[in-house]
């Protein structure tokens, strides 16, 4: 088939980098792929295309794919103008963030009409868009939760750690993540730990980032590095956290939990049926930086509960294979072709 991607942006997320991870798999089946950017900014995702030997488009006669696949929320506008001519597949990797962007213009609300097929990675995601939906036929929606690929062969090396314990948290260093609150938590716990966050800086606070600028062996910000380099900071650490006010999946989590970290996570409604507080993760709600440094201090002194839940983890996450996820995304794709 003849696929269009429609990709919000080229920036190394958890997102871009799923969508990239199903272009592989659908051009090794024998697809042909052109990525639309809705976001024409270049970025590392952009050579990582390129080097798979997928076109990059600045414009796209329709007439010459046979479906569309548009990737997250930033590709709403694309959806509403693609989807009438192309049948398109929506694939929503957000959760409150979306439904903010929604109620803030109601009329993007169109393109679950619009779309051919959309696509959530949990049952939260379809709960919260639900007054978007309602009267919509069921069959167009589709819960296909992320899977992970085999772990690589070998993984960069990171720095040493230099303190007892380090805690890593993946993902842009902007509001929405609240890489803040971590720094603050661990200030706060006053524990010889290092404070790792791992991805593009867009914004920190004023508050944290000066507690990091006056303590730069303590909280170490890696800015935007490649998939597999993160992958090296998360199997370096003691902890892993992502304290986030949103999320809908997190690869990044689910990463960790593959090499058995123990999790630090907000309590989110996305998490629901696989991580429990106090079972397989320790989580506080958004924005409570006490609880957080209470969480941490916990974990901190305490190494067998740090086994207890990572192995706890490692279990939640083990039937999220990227084979899984491959199989039930063709199914989707081979429904709209049918």
């Amino acid at each position: 088939m003849r696929i269009l991607l429609v990709n919000h942006e080229f920036t190394i997320t958890g997102a871009s980098t799923v969508l990239l991870r199903l272009a592989a798999h659908l051009q090794a089946r024998g697809h042909s792929l052109t990525v639309l950017p809705a976001n024409p900014e270049d970025g590392p995702i952009k050579a990582a295309y390129e080097a798979l030997g997928i076109g990059i488009a600045t414009g796209a006669a329709l007439s010459a794919f046979d479906i569309a696949i548009a990737n997250g929320i930033g590709t709403t506008q694309a959806v509403i103008d693609i989807a009438g001519r192309v049948p398109t597949i929506w694939f929503l990797h957000e959760a409150e963030v979306g439904l903010r962007i929604l109620l803030k213009n109601p009329a993007l609300g169109q393109a679950f009409g619009i779309a051919a097929a959309v696509v959530y990675q949990t049952a939260y995601q379809a709960e919260i868009y639900r007054s978007f939906t309602y009267a919509l036929p069921p069959r167009k929606f589709h819960i296909i939760p992320n899977g992970l690929p085999p772990l690589p062969e070998s993984l960069p090396a990171v720095r040493p750690k230099a303190r007892p314990l380090r805690l890593v948290q993946v993902g842009s260093v902007e509001p929405r993540k609240r890489g803040g609150d971590l720094i603050r938590a661990v200030a706060a716990a006053g524990l010889d730990m290092e404070c790792v966050l791992c991805g593009r800086v867009y914004e920190l606070d004023e508050a944290a980032r000066r507690l990091a600028e006056a303590e730069p062996s303590r909280f170490i910000l890696t800015g935007e590095v490649p998939p597999e380099t993160a992958l090296a900071w998360i199997k370096s650490a003691d902890i892993s956290a992502l304290v986030s006010e949103s999320e809908s999946q997190p690869v990044s989590v689910m990463e960790a939990a593959r090499f058995g970290r123990p999790l630090l996570l907000s309590d989110l409604g996305i998490y629901r049926g696989i991580f429990t507080h106090g079972q397989s993760a320790l989580m506080a709600p958004v924005g409570h930086v006490a609880l957080l440094a209470a969480n941490l201090a916990l974990l901190a002194g305490n190494p067998g509960l740090r086994a207890q839940l990572g192995q706890a983890a490692a279990q939640a996450v083990r039937g999220f294979t990227a084979a899984r996820f491959f199989l039930q995304f063709e199914a989707v794709i081979a429904g709209l072709a049918a």
